[in-house]
């Protein structure tokens, strides 16, 4: 399809932390002309890295242009003890 992007949000992986949440920014991101976009907390999204490795994740906080991403590392169990 024409215009449909597949991800969402750009993340750093040098950012990401021991639970796994990055900081993103929407005016960074692909979709940072796309007025529909409107990331909230419990939302699932696409992100990638800068090496292009795609992953989903949750969004679990926005503040503004501001949006934190828990992500889904597949094989990865992250579950506090």
């Amino acid at each position: 399809m024409v215009g449909v992007v597949d991800i969402d949000l750009i993340y750093d992986p040098n950012e990401v932390g021991a639970d796994l949440v990055v900081l993103t920014w929407i005016s960074q991101g692909p979709r940072s002309g796309d007025a529909t976009f409107d990331p909230q907390p419990a939302d699932l999204v696409r992100v990638t890295d800068v090496d292009g490795e795609d992953l989903r994740a949750r969004v679990v906080g926005r503040d503004g242009n501001r949006v934190w991403v828990r992500l889904d590392v597949p094989g990865l169990i992250a579950h506090p003890a």
